[in-house]
């Protein structure tokens, strides 16, 4: 995906409706959310700072939460995105 593509020209997969939520996946993938411990990170840390302010400072450097990352894997077609709701809100 391009910074000047659109949402809707992203294919996202939908489960056929005859099949159930529970039937329709086969194996598992990680949803993952990664912080490193960048030195401003650690400075935030060592200050006592928030965990927002951490997750802004993480975000300003690339960090993807895990709503983030579901949602790029189904647009990858490798999930669905009631599956990462679903998953997510757990």
């Amino acid at each position: 995906m391009g910074k000047s593509d659109t949402w809707d020209k992203i294919p996202f997969w939908r489960l056929k409706k005859e099949i159930s939520a529970g039937e329709g996946f086969s194996g598992r993938i990680g949803i993952h959310e990664i912080l490193k411990v960048s030195p401003a990170i650690k400075e935030i840390i060592l200050k006592s700072g928030t965990a927002d302010a951490i997750q802004i400072q993480a975000e300003k450097e690339g960090m993807l939460t895990m709503f983030e990352d579901g949602i790029f894997q189904a647009a990858q077609g490798l999930t669905t995105i009631e599956e990462v709701l679903r998953v997510v809100s757990e």
